[in-house]
């Protein structure tokens, strides 16, 4: 992360994803708080990227080697961790750049600790502590190994890639790349589950149709609508530590799309099965 900048109009700490998510927000723009986690030792500063009142929130973490604690306890929420730079223990297993691991709340672990300094996302399903009293058996994290799978290009959109890294603790996570990636008469799509997705690396545009209204106890999101009028769609510029949350139904990746290269996180907080929508011909 880089030196903290001024607070940006709609600080993402202030706002609920659910109803009113936040286009594309850089994270060198937003605030750097100071966060513990009571239980483990040390504090990180973190830059909240998204979050909703009922607790779960997504964090940007610098965390310092030696944070965190080698004694057996559990977590009081969910934790899930995308390791950016440096490498982490979770569990007393090495989690290095590109590595996704999970940790269920009340789950015991053996510990987790920062093996040097390091870049995170930090996600997490509420507010919690570390505590060393809990009992029970170990229990492994739930990993996601950079390189584990193949990258996999995406047959409805040449020079687009994904790689899977695993089946979340709230629904799919995974790497895409881009590699002289253009889609400018190609298909939108959609998932039916709201969608995070952070770049790593290189840069790209991203034309997004407008966010569906939220209902107040939205129902099983309804298929996609129809493809957006041309005017309406949004192209955004996407570069290195650019952040979208993305509404469930959400149309985007479409016509005017494109990346000379590119890599990105993405985590899908539900079931997610693409939904493919042809652009008028």
């Amino acid at each position: 992360m880089g030196a903290a900048a001024p607070s940006p109009t709609a600080d993402p700490a202030l706002r609920d994803r659910r109803r009113s998510p936040a286009p594309v927000i850089h994270e060198v723009e937003l605030p750097v708080r100071s966060m513990t986690i009571a239980g483990l030792e040390g504090r990180m500063e973190a830059r909240i990227l998204s979050k909703d009142p009922s607790g779960p929130a997504t964090r940007l973490a610098r965390i310092p080697r030696g944070y965190g604690s080698g004694l057996t306890g559990a977590f009081t929420a969910d934790l899930e961790l995308f390791v950016i730079k440096g490498s982490l223990a979770v569990g007393g297993t090495a989690v290095g750049e590109n590595d996704y691991a999970a940790v269920r709340a009340g789950q015991v672990v053996s510990g987790l600790r920062a093996s040097s300094d390091s870049l995170a996302l930090v996600m997490t399903s509420a507010p919690l502590l570390y505590d060393h009293s809990a009992g029970g058996s170990l229990s492994p994290p739930l990993l996601g190994r950079a390189g584990a799978y193949r990258w996999e290009e995406v047959e409805e959109m040449p020079g687009r890639f994904v790689m899977p890294l695993a089946d979340g603790l709230r629904g799919r996570v995974w790497l895409s790349g881009c590699k002289e990636w253009d889609n400018r008469a190609g298909p939108w799509h959609a998932h039916p589950s709201p969608e995070e997705m952070f770049v790593l690396d290189g840069s790209l545009v991203i034309t997004e149709a407008p966010s569906p209204t939220p209902d107040a106890d939205p129902p099983d999101p309804p298929d996609p609508p129809d493809p957006p009028d041309p005017s309406q769609s949004e192209a955004r510029r996407l570069r290195s530590g650019s952040y979208i949350y993305r509404l469930p139904g959400q149309l985007h990746a479409g016509p005017g799309s494109a990346s000379d290269s590119a890599l990105a996180f993405h985590r899908l907080l539900g079931p997610g099965p693409v939904r493919w929508l042809e652009p008028p011909a």
